[in-house]
């Protein structure tokens, strides 16, 4: 037998020296572990020159593995994944972060539309209905025509409703509330979106409606009746039907007489608690 064929037979051993019998399987397997343990040496020393240099080699080539490094920067796809599991998960301000960092960092990625969308819907959830309202007012402004909008504007409304607080405060973001849902109605008629639209709106005339009469209530505790009255006149001028729907309607109607009899004599003037400094 030659050389070079002892050689192919130690190289690729036959069925008889992988059994018993004669075999150089030991040998095999010591000439095996003497190169193993060469490489690790080689890798060993490898490392220790690195950490030996003056540079950052270490970090650069291993900071993944031993997360000594800086964090990833996440992709598009990664980072939407992660910002509808936060809102799953109720991670509302994990959510908001995630989308943002889409928007900003990669404006020219197919996902920000949807980022742009679920950052509103994001701070919505977690009840920052001021910047939900500029979110979603940015979106209708710069997407007029995406299908969603219908959905957008109704989430608009929402938003200056739950602003709009208690009967006791300014009425200006019920106005606000009520002017979005009205547009939906008109602009988008027998859509789902404009059926809740009127539903709101609904809600939203009879809030009015109860402030009108808690203002008149107030002018009518201070003396002050004539601005009582306009406040009834409008009351029932603006939201006759509201005021009956709710069961308010005799009451106006029984203040706005008294009122139009003190206004008759003439009295106009201030009351014992205003004079109090109430």
């Amino acid at each position: 037998m030659s050389y070079n064929n002892e050689v192919f037979k130690l190289a690729k051993p036959s069925r008889k020296y992988i059994g018993g019998g004669k075999s150089i399987r030991p040998n095999v397997m010591i000439y095996s572990s003497v190169v193993k343990l060469t490489g690790l040496i080689v890798v060993l020393m490898f490392l220790l020159v690195l950490s030996g240099c003056g540079t950052n080699l270490m970090e650069f080539y291993f900071e993944d593995l031993f997360g000594s490094g800086k964090e990833i920067e996440s992709t598009p796809e990664h980072l939407v994944w992660n910002g509808l599991q936060a809102i799953q998960d109720k991670d509302y301000g994990d959510a908001q972060k995630a989308f943002r960092k889409i928007i900003e960092q990669y404006p020219y990625s197919k996902y920000v539309v949807l980022a742009e969308l679920k950052l509103a819907d994001a701070y919505f959830l977690d009840e920052k209905y001021s910047e939900a309202a500029v979110a979603y007012e940015q979106f209708a402004r710069l997407h007029p025509s995406h299908p969603v909008v219908p959905y957008v504007l109704y989430q608009l409304g929402l938003c200056y409703f739950e602003m709009s607080g208690s009967i006791d405060r300014d009425h200006e973001q019920l106005l606000k509330a009520l002017g979005v849902f009205n547009r939906i109605s008109q602009v988008y008629p027998g859509t789902i979106w404009a059926e809740k639209a009127k539903q709101k709106a609904q809600e939203c005339r009879h809030r009015l409606a109860q402030y009108e009469l808690y203002v008149a209530k107030f002018y009518m505790r201070r003396g002050k009746y004539l601005a009582a009255k306009k406040r009834l006149e409008r009351a029932l001028s603006e939201y006759l039907a509201e005021l009956n729907s709710i069961g308010k309607l005799n009451e106006v109607e029984k203040l706005l007489r008294k009122c139009n009899k003190e206004v008759e004599k003439g009295v106009n003037r201030p009351s014992v608690w205003s004079k109090l400094g109430f």
